[in-house]
């Protein structure tokens, strides 16, 4: 069983409803964690942020303003060293739903909140991206969205006119608007090697191979003449 620390760490609440915000803070506060702040919208979030570097953020995605959570959830994964966050909802439509899902948050939480959900979930999400700094990662940045990724968790990269599908493990593909070369370069990874004109494959999940195709599970992806002689000799150093 995995054994959490005792609660520490400092939390940002951005939440626009005083109550809900005043009552998390309470409860934060006699458990352990220090409270950095509490915002009400988007602008009075990253201000709080730069004041005070928290360890975790809880996001409301309803927030006073145009502005959203999720929106503040895009600027953390934006920093040079992003953080945790967990998403406080109620009724969420599924648009917001799908954008919510595309920012990797570290956990949701139903509102009312329960106090013992609330702090499970923050230890949960503290533990996970503590343990996750060891592992290699690759950012994607795209349009105003910055995807910051394990590298294990993408599989493989296929390329249709000026669409490239990021195909991951553990959720939805990702499809971004960059041209495939640029898009290997920004990747810089060794073990993501391009095997055709419109193909990369991560070599973590290869398992099996022949002259004209590489295979991910089921999943066939061509070996093109072109980079046939320096793939078949990386797979065969696997």
């Amino acid at each position: 069983m995995t054994q959490f620390p005792p609660p520490s760490g400092k939390i940002l609440i951005v939440e626009d409803e005083f109550i809900i915000s005043t009552t998390l803070a309470d409860e934060l506060a006699a458990a352990g964690y220090t409270i950095t702040g509490e915002a009400i919208s988007y602008d009075e979030a990253v201000e709080l942020y730069h004041d005070d570097p928290p360890d975790l953020a809880l996001l409301d995605i309803q927030l006073s303003g145009v502005r959203t959570g999720i929106d503040f959830a895009g600027f953390l994964r934006a920093q040079p060293a992003p953080i945790p966050f967990v998403y406080l909802t109620s009724q969420v439509d599924r648009r917001h739903l799908t954008l919510a899902n595309e920012t990797f948050p570290g956990g949701y939480l139903s509102k009312p909140v329960q106090v013992p959900s609330l702090l499970a979930t923050i230890s949960v999400a503290l533990h996970n991206h503590q343990s996750q700094q060891t592992e290699r990662t690759v950012t994607i940045r795209t349009g105003h969205a910055t995807y910051l990724l394990p590298v294990v968790a993408i599989r493989h990269l296929g390329a249709d006119h000026v669409y490239v599908e990021v195909e991951l493990t553990n959720q939805k593909p990702l499809i971004l608007r960059k041209p495939f070369q640029a898009l290997l370069a920004e990747l810089d990874e060794p073990s993501i090697i391009r095997v055709h004109r419109s193909h990369a494959i991560n070599l973590a999940h290869v398992t099996r191979f022949d002259d004209k195709c590489v295979y991910l599970g089921e999943k066939g992806v061509p070996i093109s003449a072109k980079y046939r002689g320096a793939v078949l000799t990386r797979l065969a150093a696997l």
